[in-house]
C-alpha cells in the first residue's frame, strides 16, 4: 500500500509578500481567516496514477474487501492521504443500479440524478456490480468512447453523418427481405424474437445485419450498421436478422431488370 499512496510537495505558494499588502491595510477588517488576502494559495499535489493502477488490479474482488484494504493503508491524519477518498469515485463507479436487467450508472454531468446505461458510459472504467458487489471492468468502454467521439465530430461538423444510414429494402415474404448495402444486394432471413414469460429469462440473439446483440426487452444495443429501431430497419417490431447472404447479379436482374439498383422506394417497398 505504500506504493499506492505517493505524496508530493504541495503546489502553489512561495510568492514573497503574497497577501501582506491586504492584511496590513485598513480594509482588512478586525478578524481574518488564514487564507484571506493570499492570491497564490497552496494546493494538493498527490500522485493518483499508482492508486488507479492498484484499483485496476482488484477486478473480480468484492468491493468491501478492496475498500477495507485501502482504508487500512491510508493515514487520515495526513491531509494528502485523506484527500484520496475524494478521488475514488473518479476511478470506480459505486452508484450503479439495475434496470430491466441492465446496469445503469451515474452520468458524469448529473451526479446523483440522471443515469445512463453502462454500455453508453464512456467515463466508467471500473464499477461495482449492484447485485454481487464485485468490482468489474466496463467491457463496452471502447465502443462507448468511439460513439462519443463520433457524436462529438458530428456536432462540430453541424450535419448528421450517413455512414450508418439504411433505408432501402424490399420485403419478399414474411421471413425474407432484400437489403441494399453499399450498392450490393443481400438476402436477409428475418426471425421473430420470442415473447417474454415470467418463468423465462430474456434471451439475447445476434443480429447478423446490424452486427450486435438484440433481445426482446433490451432491444438493439449499439448497432454497427443501420438503425437500432426494429421497425425502421425491418418494417416491423420484435424481429432480427438471423442469416444473410449476398445475392448474385443474375438474381437481382431477374427481379429488377437491367437496373441493378432496383426500384427506389419512398421509405420501404414491397416486392
Amino acid at each position: 500500500m505504500d506504493k499506492v499512496i505517493v505524496e508530493r510537495p504541495r503546489r502553489g505558494g512561495g510568492v514573497q509578500g503574497d497577501g501582506r499588502g491586504f492584511r496590513n491595510s485598513r480594509e482588512r477588517g478586525s478578524h481574518l481567516g488564514m487564507k484571506r488576502g493570499h492570491d497564490h494559495p497552496k494546493g494538493l499535489n498527490e500522485n493518483l496514477a499508482p492508486l488507479k493502477r492498484w484499483l485496476h488490479k482488484q477486478v473480480h474482488r468484492p468491493w468491501d474487501k478492496v475498500y477495507a484494504e485501502l482504508c487500512s493503508g491510508i493515514d487520515r491524519r495526513s491531509t494528502v492521504q485523506a484527500h484520496i477518498f475524494e478521488h475514488i469515485d473518479q476511478f470506480v463507479e459505486r452508484g450503479a443500479v439495475m434496470r430491466d436487467g441492465q446496469v445503469w450508472v451515474n452520468s458524469p454531468r448529473w451526479r446523483g440524478g440522471r443515469r445512463v446505461p453502462l454500455r453508453e458510459a464512456a467515463h466508467v472504467e471500473l464499477f461495482v456490480h449492484p447485485v454481487t458487489g464485485i468490482v468489474l471492468p466496463n467491457r463496452r468502454l471502447r465502443e462507448a468512447r468511439q460513439a462519443q467521439q463520433e457524436a462529438y465530430r458530428v456536432a462540430r461538423a453541424g450535419w448528421p453523418t450517413d455512414k450508418k444510414r439504411h433505408t432501402v429494402f424490399h420485403v419478399i415474404d414474411e421471413f425474407t427481405q432484400w437489403h441494399r448495402i453499399d450498392g450490393c444486394w443481400f438476402e436477409v432471413t428475418i426471425a421473430p424474437l420470442p415473447e417474454l414469460r415470467r418463468t423465462v429469462l430474456d434471451v439475447t440473439y445476434y443480429d447478423v445485419l446490424r452486427r450486435c446483440p438484440v433481445s426482446r426487452r433490451g432491444g438493439c444495443e449499439k448497432p454497427a450498421f443501420g438503425s437500432p429501431d426494429h421497425r425502421e430497419m425491418y418494417g416491423r417490431d420484435h424481429v432480427y436478422a438471423a442469416a444473410m447472404c449476398k445475392l448474385s447479379l443474375q438474381r437481382v436482374r431477374e427481379r429488377f431488370g437491367d437496373s441493378c439498383e432496383g426500384p427506389v422506394p419512398k421509405h420501404r417497398a414491397r416486392a
